[in-house]
């Protein structure tokens, strides 16, 4: 028996193989956390772009609600989970200070007229071990636009 214990203290097979036994877990927590965050980078930047493209709609046509939520959804076909607020105008003097777009004035100045564009969808990881990690949360895509 001593001499048992004596070979299997000093054998050095296999020792990588439970080292490998003890990494991998991390390593596939990682690997599945790495292509869950880069799939939430990736579809915030489809809602900035479609966000992006409701406003050029919203350039030319800022009270057309209907065709800016269209422009939107040309950009993302295939999602329908997305949820498109209406497009808010806000009238700005030089100053910052917010007023009522119609009817009132920034002392000698004109008000600019901005057009406010947002976009949403929800997110969740795509695999269990991701999920036990990164909570569910909401993707956005925001433009704001001065018309004039």
């Amino acid at each position: 028996m001593n001499r048992i214990t004596k070979l299997l203290v000093r054998c050095r097979r296999g020792v990588s193989a439970l080292e490998f036994a003890f990494v991998a877990p991390i390593l596939a927590l990682l690997v599945m956390g790495g292509i869950d965050l880069g799939n939430a980078v990736q579809q915030t930047l489809r809602l900035e772009a479609a966000a992006r493209a409701g406003a050029q709609y919203a350039f030319s046509r800022p009270d057309d609600a209907n065709g800016i939520t269209a422009a939107i959804r040309a950009n993302l076909q295939g999602w329908s989970d997305i949820t498109i607020p209406l497009p808010a105008k806000v009238c700005r003097c030089p100053n910052g200070n917010t007023v009522p777009c119609q009817g009132s004035s920034c002392g000698n100045d004109v008000p600019a007229i901005y057009v406010s564009v947002r976009v949403t969808r929800p997110f969740t990881a795509s695999t269990p071990i991701s999920a036990a990690v990164i909570p569910p949360t909401t993707l956005r895509g925001h433009v704001e636009l001065r018309l004039r």
